[in-house]
């Protein structure tokens, strides 16, 4: 009997490896579960370099405008010494989420299995990094020493707005209410500080998203301009002029940095107490050397021979350090 004529469904353009195209599918779903559930990366300043192990952010201030004294020369005295500060960001440890599939179960297995384990892995990845920005964003609203020396950039540091000890014992509407003139505040806070409050962007626990949306003040239609969400949809678009936007990561437990591969100190913040963050994309600088990506280990390998498994590993080299104190805040409770 004559050999079958497989046509091998992994192949690219019928050649070579027989997984290349499935190997291309579990890097494709990694990247886009990362970037499902990635929060806070669109919204901060980023920088990709291929070689290295850090690399320096610009921190500038203001500057002041004079008179011209006809007949002087104009030699650059109205600004000098520069008002310029520079924030190193180093690359932390590789970080990683991997998992090891058994052949045999697999193959007995009802569902695609590497499907679903290639999506939890990119989310995982986009967890990791989504609770470190948040950290850092919050170490950035915490600063209250000036990065830059002149008397006309003493004001650039966070700011905090503290909700008032009966928002735990409100009702949500009294607490939507709350958060929105708290919101109200920073904008007014940052707005005197030349913030651009035309690209901020606030991030809250999925609690204080659900009381935004009940609050009369967020999606009342009399107050609103009728296509700001409201109950029907459970949404709240802009608060303020601001979007919003949920994360499980703006609160958080009291993170320590961990030895020889937290390399950043902003790390190591308490987020109990956070119920809100505000930021301009120039709060926080991420550094990345390896973009989420995928691997996998090849079949009839050396590691498939030894486990009759496969091993599964995302991966990112990244690094985060805030940079202009002033383009954050922190909503906090007492």
């Amino acid at each position: 009997m004559a050999d079958a004529f497989l046509s091998r469904q992994g192949q690219i353009a019928g050649t070579g490896d027989p997984t290349a195209l499935f190997l291309k599918l579990g890097f494709n779903e990694v990247i886009a579960a990362f970037e499902r559930d990635c929060i806070f990366k669109n919204w901060v300043r980023t920088r990709n370099i291929t070689k290295g192990k850090s690399a320096a952010f610009p921190v500038t201030g203001r500057r002041t405008a004079r008179y011209h004294v006809p007949g002087t020369p104009i030699l650059g005295e109205t600004n000098a010494p520069s008002a310029n500060n520079e924030e190193v960001v180093n690359l932390d440890a590789l970080i990683i989420a991997d998992e090891v599939v058994y052949d045999l179960d697999e193959a007995m297995s009802y569902y695609e299995v590497r499907q679903d384990i290639t999506r939890e892995l990119g989310s995982a990845l986009a967890r990791d990094w989504d609770a470190r920005a948040a950290r850092v964003i919050h170490a950035c609203a915490k600063r209250v020493t000036p990065q830059l020396a002149k008397a006309i950039n003493a004001d650039r540091i966070g700011q905090t707005q503290v909700l008032t000890a009966g928002y735990a014992a409100a009702n949500k509407q009294a607490k939507g209410d709350e958060l929105v003139s708290a919101i109200g505040n920073l904008k007014v806070a940052m707005k005197k500080k030349d913030v651009p409050t035309d690209n901020l962007v606030l991030v809250v626990p999925p609690d204080e998203y659900d009381f935004l949306n009940e609050s009369s003040k967020a999606t009342n239609r009399d107050f609103t301009s009728g296509n700001n969400g409201g109950l029907d949809d459970g949404r709240v678009l802009r608060v303020k002029g601001i979007p919003v936007y949920e994360s499980n990561h703006v609160t958080q437990p009291a993170y320590t940095n961990v030895a020889n591969s937290d390399r950043n100190i902003d790390y190591q913040q308490n987020l109990t107490r956070c119920r809100g963050l505000l930021f301009h994309r120039d709060a926080i600088g991420v550094l990345t050397l390896k973009a989420p990506q995928m691997e996998m280990t090849a079949p009839n390998g050396d590691f498939f021979k030894m486990y009759q498994a496969t091993l599964m590993l995302a991966k990112m080299a990244i690094g985060m350090k805030s940079l202009r104190p002033e383009c954050a805040a922190v909503i906090e409770v007492p």
